[in-house]
């Protein structure tokens, strides 16, 4: 496969969060459409099988109409900024689809800077307007028997403007650096891979989907196996309290179903283990990449959380480390870590829905907004992906 970086082959972490967030909205709206459907049937069904024979007339039929085009209109506004993440949007291409590739990111640049945001921008000021003038003076529907508030569905317009400038400088945040980057070639696989630049975000940087997430997963399984063999036979009885007292939260944290907050206790299980291997350079390793670890452990687990069973399961082989290495059994204890990395790469290499891309979990917390969409990428570059768990 070519190294040369374009849209097919990379993508830029900021942009996969922005559309991450983006499309989070998107798709919770989307689910006005199955309520919509329901109404529809409802008053299809009111008004033939009830209205038609004189029953229910007090249940009037004008609320549910105006109802119907108010859930309309949410997923239909929300899904112009949802098509723009996906560059779906309808456009005829004569001149632009016979262009270099560098000539069409610098029209693309061009078309968003002097057309599309000021367009969007100037929408945007209009339908605030709009809707603040609905609010202050609490329009209702123009029937009597209408839907009052109509400010609600009329803030519709200007927060769909907002998500559509949010997808449009994602949009061009990505088309200038593919455009800076064109025809250029992202490092080799075999390159040397700093720490320091392993730890930091390049959120601006073209990032490749195919390789660093294994290599990363690879170090993990070994390390991981190292780490609980040597905690069998050299864990202390404070390192074992320790270990006891994460296994238990982590159990804790399984009941409440809360990923995030599973995450982050498994990052401070796998770091104990390391702890109590009490091997210097081990634990130096272990450390420099503790940003890396816990944002692969993160990933993975959000990942894993929609497959059925997998939590559970994860539960059971963190359980099973933590019992060898309580029991004093390094080899059950190297083998059951490295099972367990084994089975998150084959889970992670099966489950890869592709929308997954972005993002990730843009509501959450900075790092965890920006962790998940570098992640679902696997990168040769100097990234920080990983796949471990």
């Amino acid at each position: 496969m070519s190294n040369v970086v374009s849209r097919e082959t990379h993508h830029v972490p900021i942009t996969s969060i922005l559309n991450g967030f983006v499309r989070r909205i998107v798709e919770a709206a989307a689910w006005f459409n199955v309520l919509l459907i329901f109404l529809i049937l409802f008053a299809v069904i009111l008004r033939y099988g009830f209205h038609r024979n004189q029953l229910l007339l007090g249940f009037p039929l004008v609320p549910l109409e105006e109802l119907q085009w108010h859930l309309y209109s949410v997923p239909v506004m929300f899904g112009l900024a949802y098509a723009i993440t996906n560059n779906t949007h309808i456009r005829i291409d004569i001149v632009h689809m016979r262009m270099s590739d560098k000539l069409q990111h610098f029209f693309e640049i061009f078309g968003i800077l002097f057309l599309l945001l000021p367009c969007l921008v100037v929408l945007l000021d209009f339908t605030f307007d709009y809707a603040v003038y609905s609010y202050t003076h609490n329009e209702s529907s123009q029937s009597t028997m209408g839907l009052p508030h109509r400010w609600i569905v009329k803030t519709v317009l200007p927060l769909s403007f907002i998500l559509m400038i949010i997808a449009t400088v994602a949009r061009l945040i990505e088309e200038s650096v593919l455009f800076m980057y064109s025809s250029k070639e992202s490092p080799k696989t075999g390159q040397r891979v700093y720490p320091f630049d392993l730890m930091t975000l390049r959120l601006f940087k073209p990032l490749s989907k195919d390789a660093l997430g294994n290599d990363f997963l690879e170090f993990r399984t070994t390390v991981d196996g190292i780490a609980a063999r040597y905690a069998a036979q050299r864990a202390t009885d404070s390192d074992r309290e320790i270990l006891t007292t994460c296994i238990e939260a982590m159990e804790k944290a399984h009941e409440t179903g809360d990923p995030a907050e599973e995450a982050d206790i498994d990052v401070n299980f796998h770091m104990a283990i390391a702890k109590a291997a009490h091997n210097g350079v081990l634990l130096h390793i272990m450390r420099s990449l503790f940003k890396l670890l816990r944002t692969d452990v993160l990933f993975n687990r959000m990942r894993l959380y929609s497959h059925h069973g997998s939590r559970v399961l994860l539960l059971k082989q963190h359980r099973e480390i933590y019992e060898a290495i309580q029991a004093k059994d390094p080899e059950r204890a190297s083998s059951a870590a490295e099972s367990h990395l084994v089975y998150v790469k084959e889970m992670s290499d099966k489950k890869l829905p592709e929308d997954d891309i972005l993002g990730a979990s843009p509501l959450d917390p900075e790092t965890r907004g920006l962790f998940k969409p570098r992640l679902k990428l696997k990168d040769n570059d100097n990234s920080k992906d990983g796949e471990g768990n």
